[in-house]
C-alpha cells in the first residue's frame, strides 16, 4: 500500500496527479476515461489490439479495494497478435488478464480482488519441454458477456465464455463454459443455482441479484477520494 494514500489531502492530489499523467499518456491507446487507483502494470507488444471503454477503473493499491489486493493490476498482452476488447464500465482490483491469442470482455464486467483471466497455459505440459521451450503451448480465447460479476481470486481459463449477468463465486477456477444468468462456483467452479431478478424499484431499471441480495456494485471509493 502506497503510505501516501493515508493522507486525504495527499492522497487526493496524488489520485489527480495519476490520473491526468495515465491519461494523457494513454488514452490514444487504452480509449478514454480510464480511472487509475494506483499504478498498474501494462505490458502490450501491439496496441492497436488493445481496447478499454468509458468508464473502466484499475484498482492497484489495497487502499481502494475493501479486500486488498496482493500485487497491482497486470495485463500483458503476449504476442504482436494478441487482441483483448473491454467494454464500459469495467471494474478490476489488483488481480490480472494475460492475452496469447483474444480475450473479449463485455460491458458492466466486475471483477474482484485478485481475480485472473487467461487464455493461454503459459508452458507446454510435455514432460521433457515444459521449463524452456515456448512452442506448442496452448491457447482459446476467452469470452466474459455484459454485466459478469468475477469474485475474489478465481480463476478464468483458456477456452471459457461466461454468459451474461453470471456469477462466478470467490476462489473459483472456471475450466468450462457458464450459461447466462447462472452462478458458479468451486474448483472447478461448478452450477449452483439460477440467478433470479429484482422486484423494479420507482426511480430505476430492475437490477439481477442472488438469493434476493442486490447486485454487488465495485468497491466505494469516492468516500476516500473526496
Amino acid at each position: 500500500m502506497n503510505p501516501l494514500f493515508r493522507i486525504w489531502g495527499v492522497r487526493k492530489a496524488v489520485h489527480l496527479l495519476l490520473n491526468a499523467w495515465f491519461n494523457a499518456r494513454y488514452a490514444r491507446r487504452l480509449g478514454n476515461a480510464v480511472q487509475v487507483f494506483g499504478l498498474p502494470l501494462l505490458e502490450v507488444e501491439n496496441w492497436q489490439n488493445i481496447r478499454i471503454g468509458r468508464g473502466a477503473w484499475l484498482i492497484s493499491d489495497s487502499f481502494f479495494s475493501q479486500p486488498g489486493v496482493n500485487h497491482p493490476v497486470m495485463i500483458r498482452l503476449m504476442s504482436p497478435e494478441a487482441r483483448l476488447t473491454i467494454g464500459d464500465d469495467f471494474g478490476i482490483s489488483g488481480g490480472g488478464i494475460c492475452v496469447q491469442t483474444e480475450v473479449r470482455i463485455g460491458h458492466g464486467v466486475m471483477m474482484g480482488a485478485n481475480a485472473f483471466v487467461a487464455d493461454t497455459d503459459f508452458h507446454p505440459l510435455g514432460t521433457d519441454s515444459r521449463r524452456f521451450n515456448f512452442d506448442g503451448i496452448r491457447s482459446r480465447p476467452v469470452v466474459i458477456e455484459d454485466n459478469v460479476f468475477i469474485g475474489m481470486n478465481s480463476i478464468i481459463l483458456k477456452g471459457v465464455t461466461i454468459g451474461q449477468n453470471a456469477v462466478i463465486g470467490a476462489g473459483s477456477v472456471v475450466t468450462r463454459d457458464v450459461p447466462a444468468n447462472e452462478i458458479w462456483s468451486g474448483n472447478p467452479a461448478r452450477f449452483v443455482r439460477r440467478l433470479t431478478a429484482d422486484a423494479p424499484r420507482p426511480d430505476a431499471a430492475p437490477e439481477l441479484s442472488v438469493a434476493g441480495v442486490p447486485a454487488p456494485a465495485l468497491p466505494a471509493v469516492a468516500a476516500p477520494l473526496a
